[in-house]
Formats: structure tokens, sequence, C-alpha cells
């Protein structure tokens, strides 16, 4: 009995002593519970720029695929490219939304929430709050209310079905949370350094960001909220928006080339965009728009040698040739007798390489957005020289693509003399806006080019009426929220389009107003 006693008491020390040490033993260290807030950012900001796996899933669907045709900045003869033939793909339409929510939202809201718990980490806070910001833009700007103060809160709250905000409240939180974090950024305090890959923890860089982000917010809301407009667009000039090209918010790859990676410019048209993609470009399912390349040959503009080429490679700009937006190669050869795209303008090999840089915000939008701001009267200064720095620098942005020619000081001189910005408030804004048209197609940027399209009705474009169209022939105005929050988020989603209008592409978001 003795020796029973004593081997139990032996064991229940044994239990006593791991159950101490459950915590450590138990723990992988392999697998660690927090992330580090600079490898966060780093994932944060690779993730902005594309999905995990497929670098060019989101992106592709809702920039190349839609926006860009949309507005007629490129053309193509697959239906595939639904955008200028307004027809509706469950997969191309959710594709953004179903992609970032649960990659740079996600990332970013836990980045921001982590951040917040030590003051050592202000930087890093103000940051997170201006990247999910831009985030937030884009897919508001996308699909209009969407989940929003709810938004990438699963892990933290066990919120799976977050309540979808109008986007009227979206924009006026967007704007008051990079008041805030552009007020809070210490240029003394820990940075991030190299885990940056915008502006290496350049923090004063990071303070013009958030103000030219205000502006171009402020700038959205022109036509429905002109007095808050013009508040938000007076306090970001103030503040100190961007200066030059180097201070434009561009996401900055290593990837040279090959295998598609999250390391890789998701708008790049070449051999790396995104496996289910590649060769877009040398396959002929990916022009230029007739609209587009008219517009830059009768302004002798200098960036189309360098952003068009032919299929032979010929780069003259008066052999460049638009396709007309709307056809298919069935269309198209009843009308020109053409059985290809093979005649027409291409997106030129200079635009890519995997390794460019992902421009979100340029230099020059900021410099016409304040031309704009100017003329409106809602800012002091000179609109023309605004104008012209704009144009300068629309023309010089170009220059940061491997194989780019750097522009010279005589063709940027030439073309703001041939170019200069029309008179009154009308000719102003024709001017502006036509400039605006040209600097997103060029830089790829088709979600900026169709909101500020849809802001402005500029350039007029007339749309298409192809066959079995989602719109009875009128240009989209936004995209359909994916097939899965019907039967995943049903409450919320029945909401949103009882308050905004009906899921469909002519729908128009709280700030797009005739």
């Amino acid at each position: 009995m003795i020796r029973k006693i004593f081997v139990s008491v032996v064991l229940a020390g044994s239990l006593v002593s791991c159950t101490k040490d459950f915590d450590t033993v138990n723990i992988d260290p392999t697998k660690p519970t927090t992330i580090p807030l600079n490898y966060q950012l780093s994932q944060s900001l690779l993730y902005l720029g594309g999905s995990a796996g497929d670098p060019g899933y989101a992106t592709w669907r809702a920039n190349l695929i839609y926006a860009l045709p949309a507005t007629q900045m490129f053309s193509s003869l697959s239906t595939f490219y639904s955008g200028d033939k307004y027809l509706y793909q469950a997969d191309l339409s959710e594709a953004y939304f179903v992609t970032q929510y649960p990659n740079a939202v996600k990332n970013l809201v836990d980045l921001k929430t982590q951040a917040a718990k030590d003051p050592a980490n202000i930087n890093m806070l103000s940051i997170s709050r201006i990247l999910l910001t831009l985030q937030m833009s884009l897919i508001t700007d996308l699909y209009g209310d969407v989940p929003y103060s709810q938004a990438g809160q699963g892990y933290l709250t066990n919120n799976f079905t977050p309540a979808y905000d109008a986007q009227q409240s979206i924009y006026m939180d967007m704007l008051k949370e990079l008041d805030e974090a552009a007020a809070a950024i210490d240029a003394s305090a820990v940075n991030p350094g190299a885990a940056d890959f915008v502006y290496k923890g350049d923090m004063a860089k990071w303070k013009k960001m958030a103000y030219s982000l205000m502006l171009r917010l402020a700038m959205r809301m022109q036509k429905v909220d002109a007095a808050s407009a013009q508040t938000w667009a007076a306090k970001a000039i103030a503040g100190g928006t961007m200066a030059s090209n180097d201070d434009s918010f561009a996401i900055m790859y290593a990837n040279d080339g090959g295998t598609a990676t999250i390391n890789s410019n998701s708008y790049n048209l070449g051999e790396a965009e995104g496996a289910g993609h590649r060769n877009e470009v040398s396959k002929g399912s990916i022009q230029w728009s007739k609209t587009l390349i008219d517009m830059m040959k009768s302004r002798n503009d200098p960036r189309l040698g360098v952003i068009a080429e032919l299929k032979s490679g010929d780069r003259t700009p008066a052999n460049q040739r638009g396709l007309p937006n709307g056809y298919d190669a069935a269309t198209l050869a009843a009308l020109t007798g053409e059985t290809g795209p093979d005649a027409y303008s291409r997106p030129s090999t200079i635009l890519y390489s995997a390794s460019n840089p992902y421009i979100l915000l340029p230099y020059a939008e900021v410099a016409f957005m304040k031309a704009e701001a100017i003329t409106r009267g809602w800012a002091t200064g000179d609109a023309t020289a605004s104008f012209k720095a704009g144009q300068a620098a629309a023309i010089q942005q170009l220059d940061v693509n491997t194989g780019a020619p750097a522009a010279s000081a005589a063709a940027i001189t030439a073309y703001q003399t041939a170019n200069a910005m029309g008179s009154g408030l009308s000719g102003a804004m024709t001017s502006i806006h036509t400039e605006m048209f040209i600097l997103n197609a060029s830089t790829l940027n088709g979600f900026e080019g169709w909101a500020n399209w849809r802001r402005t009705g500029l350039p007029v474009l007339t749309p298409t009426n192809y066959p079995g169209n989602r719109t009875n022939g009128s240009i989209m105005r936004r995209l359909i929220y994916p097939v899965s929050e019907q039967g995943q988020n049903t409450k919320a989603y029945q909401a949103a389009i009882s308050a905004q209008g009906a899921d469909e592409f002519t729908t128009r978001m709280w700030w797009d107003k005739q």
C-alpha cells in the first residue's frame, strides 16, 4: 500500500509539473502567434497590388477587363474583356471584392489594430490608416455601398457577416482617417524602413500621400456635396500634397519576369501577370481603343510612341491605329472586312515588365486636381502652372518603366504649347480631364480612370451596344456584388441594395450624379 501511495504521489507531481509548463512546451516556435509589424506591412502592400497565388486575379478582372475597356482606353474583340461590351460575368465582376477583403483589407485591419497597442508604433499606425483608406476607396468606388466599419474583423471579433456601410458615411470616415493619420505622423519616431515598398520609411512622403489621397476623395464629392468637397480640398492642399514624381504612390517590385509571384506588378501585360492571362497582348486579346489613340494622335502626344506598338513592334506614332470598342471578330469583319486585331495598336512591350512599379496615385494626378480646385475657386494659386506641371509629370512618369526612353524637355514643352488649358470653367475642365484620361490610360490605372470619368463625364464617350449587354447600351456605372454575398451575407446584402438600388451595372453610387 505504501508503495502504491508513493507511486501515485510521484505521478501526481509529474502531472503538476507538466501542467505548470503546458503553455511553454505546447507552443510551436516555428509558428508565431503574432506577426512582426514590418513583415505585415510588406505583405499588406503586396496584397494591395494583387492577390495570393495569382497576383493578377483581382486587378486584371476589375481593372484591365472591366474598367479600362469601359472607359474606352482598352478595346478587345474577345467577349472575355467585357468592359466595353457591358457583359456580366460573375467571376470577373466579383473578383476584386472576393480577393481584397480576405487579403489586403484583413491584413491592414489587423496591422492597424496591432500598431495601435504601442505608442511607439505611431508611424506604422498612420501608414496602416492611409493604406486601408486607399484600399477601401478602390473597393467602394467599384461597388458603392460595401462593408467598411465591420470589414476585416472576422479574426478579431468573429463577425463574418459584416454590415454594408453607405458610401457617404464611408467617405466621411475615410477623410477623417486621413486627417488624423497625417497629423499623427512623427518624423522622429520609428519608421518601417526597407519593409516599406513605396517610400522606404520616408514619413514626409507618407504625409504628402495622405493629403493627396484626401484631395482625390474631396474632388470625387464635387457633384454631390460641393461644400464638403471644397472644405476637404482646401485642407488637403494646405496640408501639403505631392510635389514631384518622386512623391508618387507606387509599389515597387523585385520580380524581373518569368513565373508570376505576389512580388509582381499585376498590371503588367507580358509573361508574369498571372498564369491565366500570360501573353494576352501577343495573342491579340488586348488593343488600345480608337478613342484613346485618335485623341493622342490629334494632340501629338509624345507618350504614344512609348505605350503603343503594332504587332510588328513598330512604335511610330503616325502608324498607330486604335481598335473601335464594342466589336467581336464577326462584327468587326462585317464593318471593315478585317478578320482579326493584327492591324491595330497594342500596349508596347515597355509595359510588360513584372518589376515595373504599380502606380496607384501619381503626382501628375495631384497637379491636375489642384488645377481644378483653383479653377473652381476652392484654393488659391496659379491653375495654369499646376496644369502644365501635371502635363510634364504625366509624360515623365513613364520613364520609370523598364526600357522606356527618357522624355525630352523639348517634347514636353511642345506638347504643353499645343495643348494649353482651355478658358472658362467648361474649357478648363475639358482640358484637365482629357489629360487625366490619358494619364490613367498610360499608367494602366483603370480604377481611377473609370471613377474620374463617372465623376466628370469627361471626355465625352459614345456608348457601345453589343448584343446581349447588361446595360441597354449605356456605359457601366459600377460592378455587381459577388453572388456569394446573397447566400452568405444575405441580410447585409439585401439592406445594401434596398438603400443603394438594384444590384446592376447601371445603378449609380452616392457620388456619381448627373
